[in-house]
């Protein structure tokens, strides 16, 4: 199992979007939200194919917000795929 980037998937508000494969089954997915438009902060939160959301924190920069998102990646165990 291994965290991979989806760069495809992410526009709009996601700034960045990581799938933990297993496989080719989708086990959790990790996003980077931005919440800039209305003036809001930067969200990190997981969801799982059960639709289970799990807020991991709002930051005041995407920076923050990638940190903590790569921090999540770092504590699950599951190598990054890619250099």
């Amino acid at each position: 199992m291994f965290w991979r980037r989806r760069r495809d998937l992410e526009g709009g508000k996601e700034l960045g979007v990581w799938l933990l494969d297993d496989d080719g089954t989708v086990r959790e997915e990790l996003y980077v939200e931005s919440h800039e438009y209305r003036g809001g902060d930067f969200d990190v939160y997981t969801a799982s194919p059960d639709g289970e959301w799990t807020h991991l924190g709002s930051f005041e920069t995407a920076a923050e917000g990638f940190d903590a998102a790569l921090a999540h990646v770092e504590e699950s165990d599951h190598p990054l795929e890619g250099p």
